[in-house]
């Protein structure tokens, strides 16, 4: 999940650097906690988050995503890659006093993006200085996938972000090899 993470002082201010891998119903995920808080988190929390993606339809290499749970509202561009290793993510935040949901959803329909598409979201998140990770267990329309992501946070450059990951990745048993390429809206709801 993307905290108000501040990267301008870097040249990846809009880049999302994070490798997800997919992970099944045998996966122990309190035992994965732990192994997380071994590595001295700043910072541990869970969270219920509602997520509406929304794919214009002239220009279906971007979508858009309005997230919002307890600690923040965002709406979201995100490129929308083969490989989702590395692309762009710009996020406006809107206040968590209240749901901007329905000026979201007119705002997307007067760009000509299609309805929203929920996925709901249940996150634990672990913060370190260079890196969030979150496990998550995320469903739409009675599909379902879980998930653990590491993303390079304040990364001078790509290969520094890749860097980053590949240290979590090894400390935590994650071969990158076997991470999943497509972003979890695609996951969820393909052919959209």
């Amino acid at each position: 999940m993307k905290e108000g993470k501040s990267t301008r002082d870097t040249g990846t201010a809009f880049l999302e650097i994070e490798h997800k891998f997919v992970v099944d119903a045998r996966f122990d995920r309190e035992r994965f906690f732990e192994s997380c808080r071994a590595l001295n988190p700043e910072g541990e929390k869970a969270l219920e988050v509602l997520d509406t993606y929304y794919v214009p339809a002239q220009s279906t290499d971007h979508i858009y995503r309005h997230r919002l749970d307890k600690e923040i509202q965002q709406l979201t561009l995100k490129s929308r890659e083969k490989d989702n290793e590395i692309r762009t993510e710009i996020n406006l935040e809107l206040g968590v006093h209240r749901s901007q949901g329905d000026a979201v959803s007119a705002w997307m329909r007067a760009v000509g993006a299609g309805p929203g598409q929920i996925i709901e979201k249940s996150i634990r998140v672990f913060d370190y200085a260079d890196c969030e990770i979150v496990y998550y267990e995320a469903a739409h329309d009675g599909r379902q996938v879980n998930c653990v992501e590491f993303e390079a946070k304040h990364a001078a450059n790509e290969a520094a972000g890749l860097l980053i990951l590949q240290r979590y990745e090894e400390k935590l048993g994650f071969d990158p090899l076997q991470r999943a390429q497509t972003n979890l809206f695609d996951m969820l709801i393909p052919n959209h």
